[in-house]
């Protein structure tokens, strides 16, 4: 059982990689399942035996990899997070290098808006359920408790400015390492946030 479930996931990777590949010459609509499992070379009925077809698929990809970042977000603490956001920035740039095709297919221009839209949520949303100390420690400092808005101010900014990072970091190929790009990231974070309370 555990050799044929380790094939479906070695199966399922090579059609990932393949559709990854073909997105970022051409539209989806534009692709063919024979195309695509020739590139794979992998069976035309080995595809159908797990998705419907190429757009169930790539729906099937997005949500796996949500389900991976929503899980890697939710094994952070928040107080561990006021301390130093290096590890989890390190894990989300090391994340999105291993899935570099895909993220720069998901975050290029024809998926821009679902799949940033739903990028930006899922962070925000994680702020602010688990990691709002954070910003009552930046209101605090700055006078703003009375001030809800506030918060959700810093949030937006941090938020678009992670996105916006890591979309950069992929146009430009992903030259510098994970552990560059989250120091830099929570550099960025932390003297947006803190510099008001100087």
């Amino acid at each position: 059982m555990e050799g044929a479930d380790r094939r479906v996931r070695r199966t399922k990777s090579r059609l990932r990689q393949a559709l990854a590949q073909l997105l970022l010459e051409k539209d989806l609509s534009s692709i063919t399942v024979r195309e695509l499992t020739e590139l794979a070379d992998v069976n035309r009925g080995t595809f159908y035996t797990h998705y419907k077809d190429l757009y169930d698929m790539l729906e099937q990809m997005e949500n796996e990899m949500f389900q991976e970042l929503e899980d890697m977000l939710d094994s952070y603490a928040p107080d561990i997070l006021r301390q130093d956001f290096s590890p989890i920035l390190r894990e989300v740039f090391t994340f999105v290098g291993k899935n570099q095709n895909l993220c720069r297919v998901f975050l290029a221009r024809q998926a821009v808006d679902r799949f940033s839209q739903r990028l930006n949520s899922l962070i925000y949303r994680k702020c602010l359920a688990e990691w709002g100390a954070l910003y009552r420690h930046y209101q605090e400092l700055n006078g703003l408790t009375g001030q809800p808005s506030a918060g959700n101010y810093a949030l937006e900014f941090v938020v678009a400015g992670a996105v916006g990072l890591i979309r950069a970091w992929l146009e430009q190929g992903a030259k510098e390492s994970p552990e560059e790009m989250a120091q830099l990231t929570g550099r960025l974070i932390l003297s947006g946030v803190y510099s008001q309370g100087q």
